[in-house]
């Protein structure tokens, strides 16, 4: 791969925007809107720059499990200096959390409008943050916090666009979305009792957003016809099923980047959704009550009557904590990427959605792309499912998750458990573990990395005509604590494995380290915003960067590495041809899924994890 270029901007800036001197110069801006309405923000100065920041804008109202509303209007000097409240998480707990509401669909703007530069047209970036579908908000901010113990002493917003805005003419917007049984069950029955399509909630929140985008930007110097959609892991996803699985948003974004997408995973049919909400209602009903139930949650409570509205945020949240045992997915079991792995998932409804991402896989896109993954993407979930590895009958599990799995299916060549990569039996050497526990984690951490990630990403097929789809390849160590500890520091700042975990990348795309990173990070994490806004300018030209390469689709037996461009912080290239180390001709040919029914695969995975 070529060498990174770097704009002018390069030399000038080194810290990352989250850590400079606070903005003493701050000025009320207010942005007039129809109707007489305005919206007041912050005009804040970096490097000799203006740019203006717009924090907590309510884009649209909601009932419980209902579809938003946009917001028709707002009154004049509407205040817009403070993040807005997160949505309710996974593990809400209404005396620890109160900065979570249900009122919680909020955005935020960097821009580089202020009042004495009012230029139009720039390029909009708008940000779908990740979390599982169960947790993440828009103002994100690490080392994660932990409950129970104080804050850190130094925080840092993760997804911050100063320097998207005042280095780059960038816009980025960034947003709340419902999680959860809260975002992602339809819970509202039929005179017949029956569950209709639906489901979506959290992702037809993410659709007003980009229609508050479409209808609002040009207001702060945005151009409504050049949006990038953009996410990591869930947000990837999310961004993912805008691409591929709806026509709804279609008209709402220009191109798209994906960074850690699980990108084959298989959502729930709306058939699946209506058994899990049925069962949930169960446990709604059980939580209620206050009745003991064996791990699952009975589905003979479930009436057709019940009052879902008669229920506090703390019963909704016992019970998505009890329908999440069950499924044998809690925060910490950490099996993400597996088939039906994510308790509460958008649904392939018919309706909203109605195509599987993975079915269009084959025919590329039809918008410009970037779609990428980390070097280590595995670890992070084996080494969270470590505390549980004893009780996960991992051989049993991936028998019954894929074909080819052992000696016994006949008519295989190679076997997943053949494969010395994936055998719980192999005895891994500490430099194979990557500072993870045991052979069987390990095991884990790699499956989980090849087939979820590496494999699912580079089975993108683009038409020979189609000539905008990159591909990026960030092997750069963890530098920071961007997710939740899990007992060890395999994916913890400069960890001695140089591991590169999910979520590495974040504060290297916004620019947000501390200031204390290294000369070398800084220089990286200019380079990688820098690539990100270009894209955003000049998807449909020159693309993200002169110097990458663009994606090819990979074939069995080709001897060529990948056309992944490398992100680190000496431009060092990939010494191996991983399409081939990662087994990916069979996991996208020989290996296939065995289940392709979502409560059949959670069935099997809460069989084999006692």
């Amino acid at each position: 791969m070529k060498p990174l270029h770097f704009f002018a901007a390069v030399a000038l800036i080194g810290l990352g925007c989250s850590a400079l001197p606070p903005n003493t110069a701050a000025a009320e801006y207010c942005v007039p809107l129809e109707n007489g309405g305005s919206i007041c923000g912050e005009t804040q100065s970096e490097g000799g720059k203006n740019y203006s920041v717009f924090k907590g804008i309510e884009y649209a109202t909601q009932k419980r499990w209902e579809p938003s509303i946009l917001v028709p209007s707002y009154a004049p000097k509407t205040p817009a200096t403070d993040f807005g409240k997160s949505c309710i998480q996974m593990g809400y707990d209404s005396s620890k959390d109160p900065d979570q509401s249900e009122d919680c669909l909020f955005l935020n703007i960097w821009t580089p409008q202020t009042e004495d530069k009012a230029k139009k047209d720039r390029p909009v970036m708008v940000f779908i943050h990740g979390g599982a579908f169960i947790a993440g908000k828009s103002n994100d901010t690490y080392p994660p916090k932990k409950k129970g113990f104080s804050p850190p002493k130094e925080e840092f917003l993760l997804y911050n666009g100063a320097t998207f805005a005042a280095e780059h003419d960038v816009i980025l917007v960034t947003f709340n979305y419902r999680l959860g049984a809260l975002g992602f069950m339809q819970l509202t029955f039929s005179e017949q009792g029956d569950i209709p399509y639906g489901g979506n909630y959290g992702l037809q929140d993410q659709m007003n957003a980009l229609k508050w985008v479409q209808e609002n930007i040009d207001k702060f110097g945005g151009n409504p016809n050049k949006v990038t959609l953009f996410g990591e892991s869930a947000g990837a996803m999310s961004a993912g099923l805008h691409l591929w699985g709806t026509t709804e948003t279609q008209d709402l974004f220009n191109a798209v980047i994906m960074e850690s997408n699980p990108i084959g995973y298989r959502y729930r049919s709306n058939e699946d959704g209506a058994k899990q909400a049925k069962m949930f209602v169960g446990c709604l009903a059980a939580v209620k009550s206050k009745i003991k139930v064996n791990k699952d949650c009975n589905p003979v409570l479930t009436t057709e009557n019940v009052d879902l509205n008669n229920y506090t945020l703390d019963e909704i949240s016992n019970a998505q904590s009890l329908y999440a045992t069950y499924n044998s997915i809690h925060l910490d079991t950490g099996i993400v990427g597996l088939p039906g792995a994510l308790p509460f998932t958008p649904i392939i409804d018919g309706k909203f959605l109605t195509q599987q991402p993975a079915n269009q896989l084959k025919d590329g896109s039809k918008k410009p792309l970037i779609f990428g993954f980390n070097q280590n993407e595995g670890i992070y979930f084996a080494q969270a499912a470590e505390p549980q590895t004893k009780k996960i009958l991992y051989k049993h599990m991936v028998k019954g998750l894929f074909t080819c799995a052992s000696t016994k299916d006949k008519g295989c060549t190679a076997t997943v458990l053949g494969t010395p990569e994936y055998n719980p039996q192999t005895a891994f050497t500490d430099e194979q573990r990557r500072g993870l526990a045991n052979d069987k984690v390990t095991a884990l951490s790699n499956l989980i990395n090849d087939f979820a990630f590496s494999c699912a990403n580079m089975s993108v097929k683009p038409n020979a005509d189609q000539t905008n789809i990159w591909a990026y390849f960030f092997n750069q160590p963890d530098q920071v604590q961007i997710l939740p500890g899990t007992g060890s520091n395999a994916c913890g700042p400069q960890n001695q494995w140089d591991n590169s975990c999910h979520a590495a990348e974040l504060p290297f795309v916004f620019n947000s380290l501390p200031p204390t990173t290294s000369d070398a990070n800084k220089k990286l994490a200019m380079s990688m915003n820098t690539i990100w806004a270009t894209f955003a300018k000049n998807y449909d030209t020159t693309g993200p960067e002169h110097g990458w390469d663009k994606w090819q689709a990979q074939t069995s037996g080709s001897t060529d590495a990948p056309p992944l461009n490398v992100l680190n912080d000496d431009n060092t290239k990939i010494s191996e041809n991983i399409f081939e180390t990662r087994h990916c001709t069979n996991w996208l040919n020989d290996w296939p899924v065995k289940v392709r029914n979502y409560n059949a695969a959670m069935q099997i995975i809460h069989e084999t994890t006692q």
